[in-house]
């Protein structure tokens, strides 16, 4: 599996070639002067200062000027320290392409836990699950970054067998915790409502597994049933949900809108005007700080068009209390092959959408559209018209692959979070 990291990605989309903590660099010599000694003379605390304020990208490429340097940006309680400081959670999410198939020259690249999918990304961190554990299976943390995994401990058994399940992972900016949630619940019901269990555990602490659970009116996707992976905005997870009462089709029912530090979860409905398609819609991911959903707009059985929703909360008259808002912000013009691959009709045609430097991305097929959001007020009339169109590589359908969004590189390693043996092993006695 290779990941590729979005630093230095120019307008074009064409990647230079610069590796986080490489491992090469030019021993300074009298013939770069006089400041490569006052460089090195730096006191390692007023280093630390510096190194604070800068991006992540920044301070690991800090690692190729000296020796001490480098020893200050690996040390754990720094890398720790940067993470949850606020150059790092307040840089704007970039995306991450992760491919089973060698596409150029990547950043990095990880080893894929075996039969392991991707959950979602949070912050710079990327959760595995195995999936052929019939939902206990162990999940695997990982900073492609720094290249360092953790083994988390194997879920509680399922409290159904029947229950199908899944898992999310989140952060909570209060109190700087991550979490790995899984939610299992009935396949499908004819009753207005059913309850979903909630497992959660928390990253570090020794408590291991804790369970509850809450009445939905929707069911949360089954992963492999999801095109939308779980988007982190705020503290709050999102996820798209399915409706109870239709087991064989995937048309979605509203927004799972999960508290990671509370944990608390409610349900909001969808835009008015959406029009769900099966198997397809609709794609979440964070635009300027809110949930934006994308969907085509079918004719004839092919899209025709894709609307992009921003959720936003606004107060009532009459209390505090807060209602949603679907705000209607682009609609564009699409012309695109049949959402299923024809030579494999039970796969989809992989498609994504992101939201990155003011600009606003689509891909389907072999094809980048780019809409700049400055260029002009968007038009809820006509349809709008992509400011660009770049090809991209085909890639063979039989290799899943996607763009994540909401990615931000950190330095934290995951093994921070990693417990002593004899607090492993009751934890162990608990879950089993």
């Amino acid at each position: 599996m290779r990941i590729s990291l979005p630093w230095d990605v120019d307008v074009d989309g064409l990647q230079s070639q610069v590796y986080p903590f490489a491992v090469g660099r030019r021993r300074l010599s009298e013939a770069d002067g006089c400041c490569s000694g006052s460089i090195l003379e730096i006191p390692s605390e007023m280093l630390q200062e510096i190194l604070m304020k800068l991006p992540t990208k920044d301070v690991a490429r800090s690692c190729c000027v000296s020796r001490q340097w480098r020893s200050v940006v690996r040390d754990p309680s720094f890398r720790k320290l940067h993470a949850a400081s606020h150059a790092a959670l307040s840089a704007e999410a970039e995306f991450l392409l992760l491919s089973g198939l060698i596409l150029g020259q990547p950043m990095c690249s990880i080893a894929k836990p075996h039969s392991g999918g991707l959950v979602n990304i949070c912050n710079g961190l990327l959760c595995f699950v195995l999936e052929d554990r019939k939902g206990q299976a162990p999940a695997v943390v990982c900073n492609p970054v720094t290249g360092e995994t953790l083994a988390l401990p194997a879920a509680p058994p399922l409290s159904n067998k029947n229950h199908v399940y899944l898992f999310v992972f989140g952060f909570s900016p209060p109190t700087n915790e991550y979490k790995l949630f899984r939610f299992s619940f009935p396949p499908y019901s004819y009753s207005s409502k059913e309850r979903v269990d909630v497992d959660v555990y928390t990253l570090g602490n020794a408590r291991g597994w804790r369970k509850d659970s809450f009445l939905s009116p929707s069911r949360p996707p089954n992963r492999r049933n999801s095109i939308s992976a779980p988007v982190m905005i705020d503290g709050k997870l999102h996820v798209v949900t399915k409706g109870w009462n239709a087991p064989m089709g995937e048309e979605a029912a509203g927004v799972l809108v999960m508290d990671v530090h509370a944990e608390t979860c409610r349900i909001y409905p969808l835009p008015n005007d959406l029009v769900t398609y099966r198997y397809d819609n609709p794609l979440a991911f964070e635009l300027k700080g809110r949930l934006c959903l994308a969907a085509h707009m079918f004719s004839g059985g092919r899209p025709k068009a894709i609307r992009f929703w921003v959720m936003s909360m606004e107060n009532k008259e009459s209390d505090s209390e807060k209602e949603l808002h679907w705000d209607l912000r682009y609609n564009f013009f699409v012309e695109v092959e049949h959402p299923f691959n024809t030579q494999r009709p039970r796969s989809r045609v992989p498609w994504s959408a992101w939201f990155q430097y003011e600009t606003l991305y689509y891909t389907r097929n072999d094809t980048l559209h780019r809409y700049d959001t400055r260029s002009s007020i968007p038009d809820h009339g006509p349809l709008l018209q992509w400011n660009k169109q770049l090809q991209t590589a085909t890639i063979s359908y039989k290799w899943r692959w996607m763009v994540h969004r909401g990615y931000r590189p950190t330095l934290l390693s995951p093994r921070v979070f990693e417990l002593p043996p004899s607090q492993d092993e009751t934890m162990m006695d608990i879950c089993s």
